[in-house]
Formats: structure tokens, C-alpha cells, sequence
């Protein structure tokens, strides 16, 4: 009986949650457009009253989440008498619809896209052998734009009557491939969270330390997973290809913008990703932008919990990085020198994954490490920590139990619980976290 109110709550709930979605993604433009603060005051209540919403709304998972993170963060604000940290957290995370709302229509625009047909198509007519770093490359490349929704492009690839070993191998590699793009994708929440804390980084450095790192993940899946691997490379990359000049494209054109303009990688994606799609549905036939519309429409309705836990661990995060207490805890041990970089670097890599393994999400663990390492003098550089946050948020959703890539993964490519987690890419994570770990390691030391 409670279940069925609180499937009637969020099915009358999603209509409003869809429009404060798009009030607050059209407040934090006009923010970017007119420098005006003005936006803002509207924005927060606005974004008080969407969070209130969606606490009601969403599942009981998500609400016990929030709750177990949002009221620490006001008892701690309370207690030590800093109410206005509570407000500044609120205002960090005003960005945050409205680069939801743009993830929602790059995904619209990813459905009726036609080098995704033409990619997916020749993933499927892979030889056998090359499936394997077909799934990976393609999680990765359709994960770069798509996030968890790659999944449904690949799953239906594997062939139903496969057994479930082969279908659970093929599910690891493209949950692998697709987790790893936040390394260098702008398209992902969790990029989103390490740039907000760096912003003085460029850009084009986290993308290209990305990339280094996914080349090497490559590497290191065709040494595990595959005999001859590089053999395989070839067909695998000249079936993904059609997608390379979009994703490349893309991301180049957000690089490109967040280098010459200065602005945070977040607001070049705002910038830049609408424009974008409407000079592009502009050349396309006619029904082709009233998909996109009703599409990116649909997707918003069904942000509310992402929305909520990203709010909250801002938040929580702003609330510990100006927290006394917490500063004269963690400051000692955080401080520069007092543990080598390595040591510091695998540490807190190995909390974030654990945590995740045993139930907490990396978007609560990265936002709040990046914002106790950031909120004095950071013991590491710059690019270090934007590899230290992005490694986590890729490991900790690649293993975490309630990552939502993990579920879509196991969900779609029709596994039962036992079947991905840790499965294949445990071994994987314990050899390329530490492979990692030394890069970044090396980075902090000639950095």
C-alpha cells in the first residue's frame, strides 16, 4: 500500500520537478550569460523547493542516502555556528541542473544520432575475438556522451542465447570501458565535481592526463583479458569510428572554449553543448528536433535523485572544508609533506573504492575528499588531485554495489546480482589503481 502512494507521489511529482529543473537550468544561464547575480536569488529557493520535491518523491534508497548526508552537515553548520556554509554549499550547487539538464540532451541528441547507429551496427559484425575490446572501446566511446546509457545500445549486441559467462565477460568489458570515460569525458557528473574544486586547472591538462590513463587501461585489459589483444585493436577501433569525429568533436570544441575564455570546464559545457545541438538539429529533417525536445523532456523528469544526492554531498562538502573542527582533524595528516604522495594518493584511492564496494557512491566520497584536500594549501598538485578524484569516481562505479552503471549494466546485458560485482574488473582495478597511483605519483613530483 505504501509503495503504490509512493509510486502516485512520483509519477504526480515528476511534471513538477521537470519544470523546476528547467527554471534553474535557465537561471544559471542567464548567470553565464550576463554576469548578473540577480538569477540567483531566484535560483535558490527554487532549488530548495526542487530538493524538498524530490526528497518526498524518490525511492526509499536515495531518500535514507540523503538524509544519512544532510544532516550531519546541518548539525555540524549548527553546532559550530557557521549557518552560512549551509548557503554557500547551496550556491556551488546551483550549476548542477542545469548540467543534468544538458547531459539529458546530449543523451536526446546520442538516441537519433546516426554514427551511433552505424557504430553499434559494426560492433555487432565484430569477429568473435575482437567482441571483447569491441565492448570495452564502445562502453567507452558511447560512455564518453552517454554515461550509463550505453548500455542499452550495447547490450542488445550480445547475443541472447550466449552463456551467461560470455554475456557477464561482455558486460564486464563495456561496464569498464564505459566507467573509465569520466577520465576525460566533460560529460560526467564526476568530472564536473573535480573541476568545480580545481578551477584554476586547465582543462585540456585533466583531458589529456585522461587520456594517457584510458590508453593505458587499454593496454593493460589486452594483456589480461586478451591473447594477441593487439591483434583485435584494429577491427575493434574501425568499427567504433563513425563516433569518433562527434565525441572527438565535442570534447574538443569544450576544451577549446574553457582554454581561451578561462571559464570552468562546467559552465563551457553549458556554453557550448545547446548551441551546439540546435545548429546541428537545424540541418537534420524536420521531426528529428521535436524527438530531441520530447526526449530531453522525458530524461529531466527522472533526474530528482541524482539532482538531490549531488545537492546534498556539495553541501556536506562545503560544510567539512570550512568546518574548524574538521580542518584541525584532517589538516595535520592532509598536510604537505607529512606523507609522500604515493602513500597519500593510494590511500585515499582505496578508501573512495572500498566505500563504494560496501554501499557509499563515489559522488559523496570524491565531492568530499576533493573539498577537504582543496579547502587549504592542497598537498598535491593540481593535476594529481584531478586524477586522484576522477581515478576514484571510475574505480568506485566500475566496483561500487550501488552504482548506477553497475545496475544498468547487470540490468540491461540480463546477469542476476552475483554476476559483475567484482567479477572480472576486480582484478582489473587492483592492477590499474596502482599502475595509476604511480603516475600521478610521478606527476606530483615533477609537477
Amino acid at each position: 500500500m505504501a509503495g503504490g502512494a509512493g509510486e502516485r507521489l512520483r509519477r504526480a511529482s515528476s511534471g513538477l520537478d521537470r519544470t523546476l529543473l528547467l527554471a534553474l537550468w535557465a537561471c544559471e544561464l542567464l548567470v553565464l550569460l550576463t554576469g548578473s547575480p540577480a538569477p540567483t536569488l531566484i535560483a535558490r529557493p527554487l532549488l530548495l523547493a526542487y530538493g524538498g520535491l524530490a526528497l518526498l518523491s524518490v525511492a526509499d534508497p536515495g531518500r535514507r542516502l540523503a538524509l544519512a548526508l544532510g544532516l550531519p552537515a546541518v548539525l555540524l553548520a549548527l553546532v559550530e555556528r557557521r549557518a552560512e556554509l549551509l548557503l554557500e554549499g547551496l550556491d556551488q550547487a546551483l550549476v548542477y541542473p542545469a548540467f543534468l539538464g544538458t547531459i539529458a540532451l546530449v543523451r536526446a541528441l546520442a538516441a537519433v544520432h546516426p554514427a551511433v547507429g552505424r557504430a553499434r551496427e559494426r560492433v555487432r559484425r565484430l569477429p568473435s575475438e575482437a567482441r571483447a575490446l569491441g565492448f570495452f572501446l564502445g562502453g567507452h566511446l558511447f560512455g564518453a556522451v552517454l554515461t550509463a546509457g550505453s548500455f542499452a545500445l550495447l547490450a542488445p549486441l550480445a547475443d541472447p542465447g550466449e552463456r551467461e559467462a560470455d554475456r557477464a565477460r561482455l558486460a564486464a568489458m563495456a561496464l569498464r570501458g564505459s566507467c573509465l570515460a569520466v577520465l576525460w569525458s566533460p560529460f560526467f557528473v564526476g568530472m564536473a565535481l573535480v573541476s568545480r574544486h580545481l578551477p584554476e586547472l586547465p582543462l585540456w591538462q585533466v583531458a589529456l592526463l585522461g587520456l594517457a590513463l584510458s590508453a593505458l587501461a587499454l593496454l593493460l585489459t589486452s594483456a589480461l583479458e586478451l591473447r594477441g589483444g593487439a591483434r583485435f585493436l584494429g577491427p575493434a577501433l574501425l568499427a567504433l569510428a563513425p563516433l569518433l569525429p562527434p565525441v572527438a568533436g565535442a570534447a574538443a570544441a569544450i576544451v577549446l572554449v574553457a582554454s581561451i575564455t578561462g571559464l570552468a570546464s562546467l559552465s563551457a559545457v553549458l556554453l557550448v553543448t545547446p548551441p551546439a545541438a540546435l545548429l546541428w538539429l537545424a540541418s537534420r529533417p524536420r521531426g528529428t528536433a521535436r524527438a530531441v525536445l520530447a526526449r530531453t523532456l522525458e530524461l529531466t523528469g527522472r533526474l530528482a535523485e541524482e539532482m538531490l544526492l549531488v545537492g546534498v554531498v556539495t553541501v556536506l562538502g562545503r560544510v567539512l572544508a570550512g568546518s574548524a573542527s574538521i580542518g584541525a582533524a584532517a589538516g595535520p595528516l592532509l598536510a604537505s609533506g607529512i606523507l609522500p604522495a604515493w602513500l597519500l594518493l593510494g590511500g585515499l584511492l582505496a578508501a573512495i573504492v572500498l566505500l563504494a564496494v560496501l554501499g557509499l557512491h563515489p559522488l559523496a566520497t570524491v565531492a568530499i575528499t576533493m573539498a577537504l584536500l582543496t579547502a587549504g594549501p592542497p598537498p598535491l598538485t593540481g593535476l594529481a588531485l584531478a586524477g586522484l578524484g576522477l581515478l576514484g569516481w571510475a574505480l568506485g562505479t566500475m566496483l561500487g554495489s550501488t552504482s548506477l552503471s553497475l545496475l544498468v549494466a547487470r540490468s540491461a546485458f540480463e546477469l542476476p546480482a552475483r554476476a559483475l560485482s567484482p567479477g572480472p574488473n576486480g582484478r582489473f582495478v587492483l592492477l590499474f589503481g596502482a599502475l595509476a597511483v604511480v603516475v600521478l605519483a610521478v606527476l606530483d613530483a615533477f609537477g
